[in-house]
C-alpha cells in the first residue's frame, strides 16, 4: 500500500514491526498509545507534501508529530500516517534582521542554544523539549511575554503545506487571512514545515528569580502576587508552582515531602534596575530559600525540565481568570487539600504587559485580558489514571464559574470540542470561515480540532 509513497520521499518510512516503529510512535505523556499504519520521518518539505497528497488520495487520516510534548498526544493516531517532523531540527539565525529560521522539529533548547550564541531570544515556553511548532502554533506562554508577548505573536512568517498538499508562504503580505489563522489557530489549517521567529536582545546572561515559600503562606502569596502584578513593570514575567518535594537525596532532608510554592521569573532589561523592580516577588513570605541572581538564559529556560518528566501518563487542564480574588484563591486552595498524588503540579502563569496590549482580535490568540492562567498536571500509574483524571476535572468545574470566558490554554488541555470553542471566543467564527476556505473536508483533525461540517 505505501511503496508509492516510499518512492516519493527523501524520508523513511516506518511499518508496524519494524526498526524504531515503537520509539517512534512513543509521545511524551506515556498515556497515549496509539498504533499509526505507518510513520513517516520527513527530511524536508517536499516529504510533508508527498505524505499529504498520498493520505489524501487514499483517504487514510494523518497526525503531525513536531515534539510530541502536549499533553492530549493528538501528534500520533491511530491507523493514521504520523508524518513525524522531529528530525527537522535545524534552526538558523539572521542577526542583522534579527530572525530566526525554524524547522518544526526543533525544541526550544534548539532555539535557545543557536540563538543565544548571539545573545538573542524569542519568547517561547519554559521547558526546553517541547518543541517549537505546537507551542507556538496555540499560543506560547514563558519568561518573554512581558515584554515581548507570546509565541504566536512573534511569528514573522511561515511555511504550510495545505490539505491540498501544496506549500505556500504566509505573512502579513502573503495568505493574510491564514497568517492570522496559524497565530493561536494550532494546526488545524496545515503543516508548518519553517517558521520565521522575530528576536530581541536577550542575554546570554539575566536577572532570574528563584524563590522557594512554605505551601503554609500560600493565601497571603497569590494575594500579594495578584497586587504585585498590577503594577509590575513588562520586563518582569513569573511563574508561581506549588508542589510537593520529593524525598530524594538532593533535596534537604527536613524538606523532604514538603509542600512549597516556588517562584521562577526573569527580568528582561537593565540587570541593576531589576534588582528592585523584582524585590516584592522575593517579600511574598518568609522564604524557605533565595537563590534571585544572575544565570545563563538558557540554564533558565531548562530549569524546570524536570517538572514536566518524560514517559509517563500525565493528564491536566488549565483556566484563565480575571484575577486571583478571594474567592477563587479559597476555593483552589480546598480542592488542593487532598490532591490525588504527590506529584500535582499547581502552576500560575502571570499574564500582562505587551501579551495583553494586543487587541484580542489580532490574531487567532483570543485571550487578552486575563492576569494569570492557572494550569495543573498530575502524573500517575495508570492504573490510578481514573482517579487522577475525575480529580483533575473536579477542579476544574469548580473553578470554571471564575474563569474569564471559561478560556482554557490549548498547549494545557485535552483536546475538546467545547473548550476549543470557548478559548477562541469571539475568534472562532472567522476561524471557522477560515478551516472552510483551507480544508473544508476536515483533513487536519488531529488537534484541538475547529471542525467546519458542523
Amino acid at each position: 500500500m505505501f511503496n508509492t509513497l516510499k518512492a516519493n520521499i527523501d524520508g523513511n518510512l516506518i511499518l508496524p514491526g519494524e526498526q524504531g516503529y515503537d520509539e517512534r510512535r512513543k509521545v511524551w505523556n506515556l498515556a497515549i498509545d496509539k498504533y499509526p499504519a505507518a510513520i513517516l520521518v520527513c527530511k524536508t518539505a517536499t516529504d510533508v507534501v508527498a505524505a499529504v497528497q498520498f493520505a489524501k488520495e487514499k483517504d487514510i487520516p494523518v497526525s503531525i508529530r513536531g515534539g510530541g510534548h502536549h499533553v492530549a498526544g493528538t501528534a500520533v493516531c491511530d491507523k493514521g500516517i504520523m508524518i513525524d517532523l522531529s528530525d527537522m531540527r535545524k534552526v538558523t539565525v539572521d542577526t542583522v534582521r534579527r530572525i530566526a529560521v525554524v524547522e518544526p522539529g526543533a525544541t526550544l533548547g534548539d532555539v535557545d542554544a543557536q540563538t543565544q550564541k548571539y545573545g538573542l531570544a524569542t519568547p517561547t515556553g519554559t521547558v526546553s523539549e517541547t518543541g517549537i511548532a505546537g507551542l507556538a502554533l496555540c499560543g506560547g506562554l514563558g519568561y518573554l511575554k512581558g515584554m515581548y508577548g507570546i509565541t504566536s505573536d512573534n511569528l514573522i512568517s511561515a511555511r504550510i503545506v495545505t490539505a491540498n498538499g501544496e506549500e505556500i508562504q504566509v505573512s502579513e503580505q502573503e495568505n493574510p487571512d491564514l497568517y492570522w489563522a496559524i497565530r493561536g489557530g494550532g494546526g488545524n489549517f496545515g503543516v508548518v514545515t519553517s517558521f520565521e521567529f522575530q528576536l530581541y536582545p536577550i542575554g546570554p546572561e539575566v536577572l532570574a528569580v528563584d524563590v522557594m515559600y512554605d505551601y503554609k503562606d500560600a493565601k497571603q502569596i497569590l494575594q500579594k502576587a495578584q497586587a504585585f502584578l498590577q503594577q509590575a513593570p513588562d520586563e518582569v514575567s513569573f511563574n508561581m508552582m506549588t508542589f510537593q518535594l520529593p524525598s530524594l537525596p538532593s533535596v534537604p532532608e527536613a524538606l523532604h515531602n514538603k509542600r512549597v510554592i516556588v517562584i521562577a521569573g526573569l527580568y528582561a532589561g537593565d540587570k541593576a534596575e531589576g534588582e528592585k523592580a523584582i524585590q516584592p516577588l522575593r517579600e511574598l513570605a518568609s522564604p524557605i530559600t533565595d537563590q534571585t541572581g544572575i544565570v545563563f538564559y538558557t540554564e533558565l529556560q531548562s530549569r524546570f525540565d524536570l517538572a514536566a518528566p518524560k514517559n509517563v501518563p500525565v493528564y491536566g487542564t488549565s483556566l484563565f481568570v480575571k484575577e486571583l480574588n478571594d474567592e477563587i484563591i479559597d476555593t483552589l486552595l480546598s480542592k488542593l487539600e487532598n490532591p490525588p498524588r504527590p506529584s500535582l503540579l499547581v502552576q500560575f502563569w502571570s499574564c500582562h504587559g505587551r501579551m495583553n496590549r494586543i487587541p484580542s482580535d489580532a490574531t487567532a490568540f483570543a485571550v487578552r485580558d486575563a492576569s494569570f492562567l492557572l494550569s495543573l498536571d498530575v502524573d500517575f500509574p495508570m492504573e490510578e489514571a481514573g482517579k487522577c483524571k475525575d480529580w483533575i476535572e473536579s477542579v476544574y468545574e469548580a473553578l470554571l464559574p471564575y474563569s474569564l470566558r471559561k478560556s482554557s490554554y490549548l498547549n494545557t488541555v485535552r483536546a475538546d470540542e467545547q473548550i476549543t470553542k470557548d478559548a477562541y471566543a469571539a475568534n472562532y467564527e472567522r476561524l471557522l470561515a477560515i478551516k472552510k476556505q483551507y480544508d473544508p473536508t476536515n483533513f487536519f483533525r488531529k488537534n484541538h480540532n475547529i471542525d467546519p461540517q458542523i
